[in-house]
């Protein structure tokens, strides 16, 4: 049988390359084609991919939620491959969901308009282009289920599967680098054996059945394959005649049945021994059936008997509920008892008990008892701490006294059962949701109330909108590895405290690494020494904040306000501050190596010592800035303003000032020497080299003594040479 693709597919080829590829051995040959196919599919993702996540940086477009196939796609394959977890509010451009999607869906087409042509041809593009065709042992190119089979069972399940549990069980998890090398590895150990397989089949063309052909090696030749000799050779045919063809191996003669007896030939041979089987068989079926039974029906009344004892004691105690006149102490049994009794109505009696009670200590016998509950009384006493809320809120326009204290009173219940219950199951409730939940201190006589976590693991708890203001949460823990054990990666337990109220609160020391702080007000907290790497704060507030050696590298603060903070030796490198306020900031021994700060505010900060080298300062606003001895080395400076701000000691070196505007800048520093001066600036300090070689031609508003001292020490411009 012949396959006519051949001819037609070789005469398509160039002489040129047609030449020049047949002087290349197959193995190589089939390696390229399979480096293209692969590049293909690479690129079609990529291109759009890439367009997508610049339409995304560059914010075309007003932001919209990420289309809800894109974050399904996002998150399967983040949690296969041990991503970091994506933020809760993915909103993106609406070109970037366009090109994502076209990510997902071009290399689908692409990849089937590939499986198309080897299924019509044998041949992909660069099969067709290095000579490489696939057939059957019929000589036919193979159909869509073989085809499947090699390319996505062969190649790739086994391959792609054999690399990855390596990955998961040797402990490479979750390193990409090493996945990719696997998964290479093992590819170019699928294609040797090409090489030392006599018939030049790899792995999956064995589990296909197929095989390779090279008609460049002889196009009008007939590829046959000797069942005697087992080899296949080429003979030739009268020229011009195309002919492919590979003779079919024939199967080989089943066995005689007399050879393989069947299991009824020994059944018939030995009618005793099978009768026995039949009724020994049926005898355990028939025992096993009555045991089973009568275990399942001992099994379901000691259920209902057990149901049946939970209800007389959930009852009995409900009963002891009702007030009767001297006898309080019942009550409070009752209700502590409660807290004990597993069962699912006593949650939610205890919780309507604290919404109707208002007996102090009887409060604080529910409160107990639904601590004692443990993480499933979370939910309910977050409902109820948001409705009591409500309520003493409406009370604040007409309510008495007496009721604003009877409400205020069972809020307090509330709180104090949500932080006894953190603090007991410290890291063990990462899923809880305690969104809009108020726990900020009260400090009215007769119910005062502090949030008081100190050194507690709040990783992975949800606090949206949440109220925690003044609360103690020193040393706190609001990032975790997840269940792997493994920071990094998708299942990270990370806290999300997006639009709430943190004012005054006490987080030093704490651990708030990779946490959602979206809107977040931070006013007059203390964070110093807080681990903040990679936080997401855009829009936070975190004005008159201590941020003494906080590190904040990595993080995204686009649109924050850190306006009177004291960020004294804070390590800023790497963040994305983009259009934050940052007036009168306390920022001397800061570090911002290579942070983006274009379009941010500085007015009036105190930048003196600060390292803000490689950073983005294009259109930011230094107006009465002090950066006195701060090193601005390879800085964008594009129109920047400097007025009236001290750059004395300034490094400049590779910076762009270009359209930078120098008004009134104070450029050295020569204080008058007193008879009682202590310290005195060192006068071995080589200040030539600071603007050396930086070109001041864009520059604005240079004045002439400026530009005295900038000619004088080296700088380029216009009216140096004069």
């Amino acid at each position: 049988m012949t396959s006519p693709s051949v001819n037609s597919d070789f005469d398509r080829i160039s002489p040129w390359w047609r030449d020049t590829v047949r002087r290349m051995p197959l193995l190589l040959r089939r390696g390229c084609a399979f480096v293209l196919e692969v590049s293909f599919l690479v690129g079609s993702a990529a291109v759009p991919y890439g367009l997508g996540a610049y339409a995304k940086h560059r914010e075309i477009g007003d932001p919209v939620p990420l289309s809800p196939l894109l974050a399904s796609t996002e998150d399967t394959i983040g949690r296969v491959l041990g991503l970091p977890m994506q933020q809760p509010n993915r909103n993106v451009s609406p070109l970037t969901n366009l090109f994502w999607t076209g990510a997902l869906v071009l290399p689908l087409l692409a990849g089937s308009w590939q499986i198309y042509l080897l299924c019509k041809t044998g041949q992909t593009d660069p099969k067709r282009w290095f000579g490489v065709q696939v057939a059957t042992a019929s000589g036919n190119p193979p159909k869509l289920l073989r085809a499947t089979l090699r390319e996505g069972i062969g190649r790739w399940g086994v391959v792609g599967g054999t690399a990855f549990l390596l990955w998961r069980l040797t402990g490479a998890f979750p390193d990409l680098g090493i996945l990719t090398s696997l998964t290479g590895v093992l590819l170019l150990a699928d294609g040797w054996v090409a090489q030392v397989n006599r018939k030049g089949r790899t792995l999956h063309d064995r589990i296909a059945g197929t095989y390779i052909l090279d008609p460049f090696q002889n196009p009008y030749g007939e590829w046959k394959w000797s069942e005697r000799a087992n080899t296949s050779h080429w003979t030739q045919t009268d020229e011009g005649e195309l002919v492919d063809a590979i003779v079919l191996v024939p199967e080989p003669e089943p066995f005689p049945r007399s050879s393989h007896p069947s299991l009824w030939w020994w059944m018939r041979r030995n009618p005793g021994t099978t009768l026995f089987l039949v009724l020994l068989f049926c005898l355990a079926a028939v025992l096993g059936t009555f045991v089973g039974t009568q275990v399942y029906v001992q099994q379901q009344a000691n259920w209902r008997e057990q149901k049946q004892q939970d209800n007389q004691l959930f009852l009995s105690l409900v009963s002891k509920l009702t007030p009767e006149p001297g006898a309080p102490d019942e009550r409070k049994n009752a209700i502590l008892a409660l807290g004990t009794l597993n069962d699912p109505r006593a949650m939610s009696l205890l919780v309507d008990l604290l919404g109707q009670e208002t007996s102090p200590p009887l409060l604080d016998a529910i409160q107990q008892a639904l601590t004692s509950r443990g993480v499933e009384a979370i939910e309910e006493l977050r409902r109820l701490n948001q409705a009591l809320k409500t309520d003493l809120d409406s009370l604040q326009y007409g309510g008495t006294a007496g009721d604003k204290a009877i409400v205020a009173r069972r809020l307090r219940a509330t709180q104090r059962a949500i932080a006894k219950i953190l603090a007991n199951y410290s890291g063990e409730m990462p899923f809880s949701d305690l969104s809009r939940t108020h726990l900020g201190q009260t400090t009215t006589s007769d119910t005062p109330f502090t949030l008081v976590l100190d050194s507690v693991n709040l990783a992975g708890i949800r606090f949206r909108g949440a109220i925690l203001d003044r609360a103690s949460l020193q040393g706190s823990r609001f990032y975790g590895p997840g269940e792997d054990g493994r920071f990094g990666t998708y299942d990270d337990w990370i806290a999300d405290l997006s639009g709430a109220d943190l004012s005054h609160t006490n987080l030093a020391g704490a651990t708030l690494t990779n946490v959602w702080m979206h809107r977040t007000n931070v006013m007059r907290s203390n964070l110093n020494h807080t681990d903040a790497r990679g936080i997401s704060a855009n829009g936070a507030n975190f004005s008159s904040a201590q941020l003494v050696g906080t590190d904040f590298e990595g993080a995204s603060l686009r649109q924050a306000s850190l306006t009177g903070a004291d960020a004294s030796t804070a390590d800023f490198a790497n963040a994305d501050l983009v259009g934050a306020t940052l007036t009168q900031i306390q920022a001397s021994g800061s570090r911002w190596l290579g942070a983006n700060l274009s379009q941010s505010n500085w007015q009036g900060a105190d930048l003196s010592g600060a390292d803000l080298s490689r950073t983005n300062l294009s259109n930011t606003n230094f107006r009465g800035a002090n950066l006195s001895g701060a090193s601005l080395r390879l800085a964008n400076l594009q129109y920047a303003n400097f007025q009236g701000s001290d750059l004395s000691f300034v490094d400049l070196r590779g910076t762009d000032v270009s359209g930078a505007d120098f008004q009134g800048v104070v450029w050295t520093d020569d204080p008058p020497q007193e008879e009682n001066t202590f310290v005195v600036r060192s006068q071995s300090i080589d200040t030539t080299s600071f603007v050396e070689g930086v070109d001041f031609t864009d520059a604005r508003n240079l004045e002439a003594e400026a530009l005295l001292y900038l000619c004088a020490n080296g700088a380029i411009h216009p009216q140096c040479g004069r």
